[in-house]
């Protein structure tokens, strides 16, 4: 009886974040990709229509789990970016996607980048240093000197080559007056991007 009454709490629980989103192709070309990221995650998830397309002036329904706002990403035929924030499913349920949603690089990914960052470790975050998938060696330390206490939040600014998307992503905490290094592979980060450090099992 147990096992059952856990197994409705759990989805319960899954229930208050399930939603469906339309969207509505606009573009003028067809969309082969659909990601999202739900609020407080810091990498795109899997492709949500996997073996389809929408063709242009069509629309296909996403079943999403995970809390609100969203963020989505989604890549034409023609290889063109689409990235839309601040996404509430519930307001309309509907979400149109045309040629002003395209992620100009020199808007999303230029040179110099504003980015937050939310430290739920539980531990002091003492540094901070990125560098993009492709490099071998990690950048200087962002933060300085500065600490980002549990439950605050600091904001940075990156510089980056252009144009790049993906990152990889090295941070301290203090713990027991001992500094433990964490790493973070694949981190999409673009201009105005919302960074949450939380430990997992995994890390």
């Amino acid at each position: 009886m147990k096992y059952l009454i856990a197994a409705l709490f759990f989805l319960s629980l899954t229930g208050l974040f399930s939603e469906s989103l339309t969207v509505v192709n606009r573009t003028g070309s067809v969309i082969e990709l659909i990601q999202a990221a739900p609020a407080g995650e810091d990498q795109w998830g899997d492709d949500l229509i996997p073996g389809q397309v929408v063709l242009d002036g069509e629309s296909v329904s996403l079943d999403l789990i995970g809390p609100a706002p969203w963020a989505f990403r989604m890549i034409d035929s023609d290889a063109v970016v689409y990235i839309l924030y601040e996404v509430f499913p519930a307001v309309s349920g509907k979400l149109t996607v045309g040629p002003e949603n395209q992620a100009r690089l020199s808007v999303y990914a230029g040179a110099e980048r504003n980015i937050s960052i939310t430290n739920q470790t539980g531990s002091a975050l003492s540094t901070f240093r990125i560098s993009a998938v492709s490099d071998n060696v990690w950048g200087s330390d962002v933060l300085d000197g500065r600490y980002i206490r549990p439950g605050e939040t600091a904001e940075i600014i990156i510089k980056a080559v252009p144009g790049t998307l993906s990152f990889d992503i090295q941070f301290t905490l203090i713990s027991e007056n001992q500094e433990i290094p964490y790493e973070k592979s694949d981190v999409i980060l673009t201009d105005g991007a919302s960074l949450v450090l939380s430990l997992h099992s995994e890390d």
